[in-house]
């Protein structure tokens, strides 16, 4: 829906009260139908598969009598399928906004089928819909979970990426709280040889819910989510005895083996780094980078680590 993504800046407040009550009634109305058979899968199969424990925590902050839109940090393609777990242990009824571009067609059959909501993010036209159906989902009563920084974050030191508009949005439009979701996945030192030995346990920490106004612009608005999300992990970190407080702090060789794992050995899912940096969202003149890598002198670099690269015989 275009009315979507006005220029709301220019709008005074008393206007975009309107402007939202008029897009809640469209949202609301909205035609869709999509079968959610698939979710019963996802969550008998998928604990079968995973070789970790998921771990809840802060279930207390997620409120009991009414639905959320959770916005979680994007980390790996287990993301996909822990939402749908999340979901089942917390005993919600849910439905997850995924990229649809980076799916292997039986992947993104599984997810069509799951109630997921698809989109192309090359496709202005389809995040525009994808944000009018998530919206429509959560004004009829379901949960809902997104990922506000629209792409894996690789980067080696940095606790999360901005998050983008389309959560405050989305929680304007359908009066539900934002609660925002930390998922750590703690992964095995040293060199891995399978995507399967990488992780081994998985953490999922709730923040207490945030409400939004009409009078805030959304940038600002979506800030606090990201403050809020960077201070939760960075405690989380702490917690667990992970410092990331500067390049000098990570091991690089097992940085750059983790790093290929999880872009190469994924199932399901494709990823191409330089088009997934695309997505990301840069304010202030912030450094386009969401990698390191080893230059050809050897030193650890914002870069691109490609599957045919050199640095595999590394790992050996």
């Amino acid at each position: 829906m275009e009315e979507l993504h006005k220029n709301l800046e220019e709008m005074t407040v008393s206007e975009r009260k309107e402007y939202y009550e008029a897009l809640r009634e469209k949202c609301f109305n909205l035609e869709h139908k999509q079968l959610d058979i698939g979710q019963g899968i996802i969550k008998k199969v998928y604990p079968l598969l995973r070789n970790y424990k998921i771990e809840i925590e802060g279930e207390e902050n997620v409120p009991k009598y009414r639905n959320v839109l959770f916005v979680a940090n994007h980390s790996n393609s287990h993301d996909a399928f822990t939402a749908y777990e999340t979901f089942s242990l917390l005993g919600r009824n849910g439905s997850e906004m995924v990229g649809s571009d980076c799916l292997v067609p039986a992947t993104r059959k599984i997810f069509d089928i799951s109630d997921a909501t698809l989109l192309d993010r090359y496709s202005k036209e389809e995040c525009q819909n994808a944000a009018s159906i998530m919206a429509h989902k959560l004004l009829n009563g379901k949960n809902g979970w997104i990922y506000g920084e629209s792409t894996w974050n690789l980067h080696p030191t940095l606790p999360m990426h901005n998050i983008k508009n389309g959560a405050v949005k989305i929680s304007l439009i359908s009066e539900v709280p934002v609660v925002p979701v930390i998922v750590e996945y703690v992964e095995n030192e040293g060199i891995i040889k399978s995507e399967s030995k990488l992780i081994n346990r998985c953490i999922i920490r709730f923040g207490k819910p945030m409400y939004f106004n009409y009078t805030d612009s959304l940038p600002v608005q979506s800030k606090r989510i990201t403050d809020e999300m960077t201070r939760m992990r960075k405690e989380l970190w702490k917690e667990l005895g992970i410092k990331r407080d500067s390049l000098d702090d990570i091991d690089k060789l097992e940085y750059l083996n983790h790093t290929y794992i999880k872009k190469f050995k994924a199932l399901g899912f494709t990823y191409d780094s330089e088009k997934e940096e695309k997505f990301l969202l840069y304010l202030n003149g912030e450094p386009r980078e969401n990698e390191y890598t080893l230059n050809e002198e050897g030193i650890f670099v914002p870069g691109i680590t490609k599957k045919d690269s050199k640095i595999r015989k590394l790992f050996k």
